[in-house]
């Protein structure tokens, strides 16, 4: 789960077939890379779309370095020349940023097979396990389970490990907006206290997020969670149930059962906390 500090943009998850479909008719440097027979498949309504969306993405991923150096640089040429068709007019000039940091890196491509998701500060968006997602640009709050299956394919100067990330995803698809998480009030503040925390709970076990934001002087009181907890303080300073929060970037662990009341600073506090628990 992602939470937006600033603006963010980022990859999240595979597009509507029907767009990917797009993307090869209109990017002649894209289709390149993708055999005729995975291409034409993916456009003609595929029986078993995610094994097509695999064949494709698998073909992408594993094209030789030299014909992906050769189709980016055609690629960067073209749009720079003001080559860009209406249908790539919206991410013509994020292939040209992503190119330029990263040259040569067939993650680039990317552009036409993942979701772009931009979140205004305060928005969130979700994804389950085993499904493609990338860093852009903005900060974030990320949080996570426990895992060590990170696998890495583009955009990264680091191992890419290709065969394997194309064997574990799930090949899911659909709009980008799907991927996005709505906020709710959290319950668990005292009924004496105004509300400034709010609840990211995706729809899993293993972790919520509250995000709470409490204006200069103001008191916010959290209620004893039946599971262990960490917050981390993004902005201003204040106190933790007597206990002195200095300045941002001070991370915190609070053990289960315990309640917590929170005072902001004269710049106000904001803070973030994961947490879990167990029924």
């Amino acid at each position: 789960m992602a939470i937006a500090i600033t603006p963010f943009s980022g990859f999240c998850n595979f597009r509507p077939l029907s767009e990917i479909s797009t993307f090869l008719s209109a990017v002649p440097e894209f289709a390149s890379l993708i055999p005729e027979k995975a291409a034409s498949a993916l456009s003609s309504s595929p029986s078993d779309p995610k094994s097509t969306l695999r064949d494709v993405f698998g073909a992408l991923m594993s094209a030789p370095s030299d014909q992906v150096q050769s189709a980016l640089d055609q690629l960067v040429k073209r749009y720079e020349s003001g080559g860009a068709t209406s249908a790539e007019s919206q991410v013509a000039d994020l292939a040209q940023t992503l190119a330029k940091q990263y040259p040569g890196d067939v993650g680039v491509f990317c552009v036409f097979l993942l979701n772009v998701v931009k979140l205004n500060e305060g928005e969130a968006m979700f994804l389950q396990a085993d499904e493609p997602h990338a860093y852009i640009s903005g900060d974030i709050i990320e949080c996570m389970a426990t895992s060590d299956n990170v696998v890495r394919a583009g955009l990264t100067p680091k191992l890419r490990d290709v065969p394997t990330l194309v064997s574990m995803l799930t090949y899911n698809s659909g709009p980008a907006d799907a991927q996005r998480m709505e906020p709710k009030p959290f319950k668990g503040e005292s009924s004496d206290s105004d509300s400034f925390t709010t609840l990211y709970d995706p729809p899993i076990p293993e972790f919520s997020v509250l995000l709470t934001d409490i204006p200069a002087g103001k008191k916010a009181s959290h209620r004893a969670l039946e599971g262990p907890s960490i917050f981390i303080v993004t902005s201003g300073s204040g106190n933790v149930s007597g206990q002195e929060i200095k300045s941002e970037g001070e991370v915190w662990f609070a053990g289960a059962g315990q309640s917590l009341e929170f005072t902001a600073g004269d710049q106000g506090l904001v803070l973030y906390r994961a947490f879990v628990e167990v029924s």
